[in-house]
């Protein structure tokens, strides 16, 4: 089958298919996997989960934000795609909720 190609991009350059979903209960192993591989404590609470080609990746806390992931994988882009669809899934982080008090007081 042709590949359709446009100067020196084509099809096979968008790269890997990943999907970000919440982590079912049945799934901690998994997240408790890369935590593992990231040298790091386990997540609690919700997680949103990314799956890079059939293969998890990367997590992060929906409550905290703590992200662990894969450190044999290159995941910078993939954990970008999991804080902002934690954004839009459980609104700002904490951090974000300490700031933006500070900026109204500023501008009152």
């Amino acid at each position: 089958m042709a590949i359709s190609t446009l100067g020196s991009w084509s099809l096979d350059s968008l790269g890997h298919t990943v999907a970000l979903r919440v982590a079912e209960s049945d799934e901690a192993p998994v997240v408790r996997r890369l935590a593992a591989l990231d040298d790091a404590p386990p997540l609690e609470g919700p997680v949103l989960l990314a799956v890079s080609d059939g293969e998890p990746v990367a997590a992060i806390a929906l409550l905290d934000r703590r992200v662990v992931a894969n450190p044999f994988v290159p995941t910078r882009d993939v954990v970008e795609l999991l804080r902002v669809r934690a954004e839009h899934i459980h609104g700002p982080g904490p951090s974000s909720r300490r700031i933006r008090p500070a900026l109204h007081r500023r501008a009152a």
